[in-house]
């Protein structure tokens, strides 16, 4: 295996490579490519709607990490419930496994319900 802090086999290479580039560099047609001192500053604008305020991202962000934690919340909470189901009545893991499938649909049902008010204005 090699090891990459050692210098590379090749050390004239980056050398040839940086004349190369200091060569296209000086050429007139490539200067005149990315010369912008003459030219005017071009105005344009990129999109019409306006700059979304500091307090609607902290919304938005807030509301993505509610999601996030009423997914994961929903789902440990119905599996403990099944755990103690499978305590309760000696079903082993039956009472779990039904507890994370029903934990799944509440989190997913509670992830699209916050996720439509994200984007909602």
């Amino acid at each position: 295996m090699k090891n990459f802090l050692e210098e590379p086999d090749d050390a004239g290479a980056e050398k040839r490579t940086s004349a190369w580039t200091d060569k296209l560099a000086r050429s007139p047609e490539v200067m005149s490519l990315f010369k912008t001192e003459d030219k005017e500053q071009e105005n344009f604008v990129i999109s019409e709607t306006p700059a979304e305020s500091v307090g609607e991202n902290a919304r938005r962000s807030g509301l993505a990490f509610s999601a996030g934690v009423a997914f994961f919340g929903s789902v440990v909470f119905m599996m403990l419930l099944g755990w103690f189901a499978d305590l309760l009545f000696e079903s082993s893991p039956w009472g779990m496994v039904g507890g994370i499938v029903l934990g799944s649909l509440i989190g997913f049902v509670q992830l699209f319900r916050l996720s439509s008010q994200i984007f909602r204005k």
